[in-house]
């Protein structure tokens, strides 16, 4: 048995979970200490260095991770659904992945540059980076679901 999903359904799919991510930016709060965070990892580089030198506790360590994390498999799904959007016999393949890539940077960017706006939000460049690998995540699945057939007997 086959399923098959037609483009309208993946476009209205894409169109979906793109406003449950810009409703998560906007109703998401948190005490926003300054504006923007425009060096890369730092927290990262923070987390790494206490660690060699000391334990740390649970909570500052999924503090740090999770955030990452979370970026990431926000953005799995819409580039799941953008490259099956844009994917098309007659385009080569390298030309969807580079339209996904740049679209879901692009969409990224323009989330992170409205999150600097809003008073409780912080503008971070660690978010651009981690939005965009899931993207490209997503987009690898996207492809990947051509290939992979299950069969269960």
């Amino acid at each position: 048995m086959q399923i098959v999903i037609k483009r309208p359904v993946t476009v209205a799919l894409l169109l979906l979970v793109t406003a449950a991510i810009v409703a998560v930016t906007i109703i998401s709060t948190g005490k926003s200490y300054g504006k923007v965070d425009p060096v890369p990892f730092e927290q990262i580089r923070h987390l790494a260095h206490r660690l060699e030198h000391r334990p740390v506790s649970t909570q500052i360590f999924a503090a740090v991770v999770m955030p990452a994390v979370a970026n990431v498999l926000l953005f799995v799904p819409w580039g799941f659904l953008m490259f099956i959007a844009l994917h098309d016999v007659d385009r080569p393949t390298v030309q969807t992945y580079v339209l996904t890539i740049l679209l879901g940077f692009t969409f990224t960017v323009t989330v992170e540059a409205f999150q600097y706006f809003l008073p409780s939000r912080v503008a971070d460049i660690d978010d651009i980076i981690w939005n965009t690998s899931g993207t490209i995540i997503g987009a690898f699945l996207g492809h990947a679901r051509l290939r992979v057939r299950f069969e269960f007997e």
